[in-house]
Order: structure tokens, then sequence, then C-alpha cells
């Protein structure tokens, strides 16, 4: 992963760890786990990485998100 624009952030390359999900190795996410989760039929729902959970929408209520959607909002009860 990098980012679009270049010039620091986020970016870090990552290994198979043999289980389906992925390893840091170097970067903002060097030893974090990468895991890629999916809905019923298949098809990627979203990814875990350390306390990040990306999704290509933003979070709906029910979705995974870190800490859960309370009422005022994500991660705030």
């Amino acid at each position: 992963m990098t980012p679009f624009s270049g010039g620091g952030g986020r970016g870090t390359r990552l290994r198979p760890t043999g289980d389906g999900a992925w390893a840091g190795i170097d970067g903002y996410f060097a030893g974090e786990r990468l895991q890629i989760h999916r809905d019923t039929a298949g098809a990627v729902s979203h990814l875990d990485l350390g306390t990040f959970v990306l999704t290509r929408q933003p979070y709906a209520p029910a979705a995974p998100a870190p800490d859960g959607v309370g009422p005022a909002g994500l991660g705030l009860r």
C-alpha cells in the first residue's frame, strides 16, 4: 500500500502470512496484520489493518467499525 499523492503518508510493504492474511514488513504498518473479510457471497467486505477498518463506502450503522458506531458517531457512545 502506498499513498496516491506520494511524499510520506502511511505506505508499507506487506508479505503473506500463509493463512490468508498479510503482515506489514516496513513503514507505518510494520508488524501489523492485514486481514481480508468477505461477505456471505465471497466478495471482499472490508480490510482490517491494525486498528483500521478499511471499506470502499462510508461506514453504515451495522457495518464493522473500530469501537462500533454509537448514536453520537464513530467511536463515540
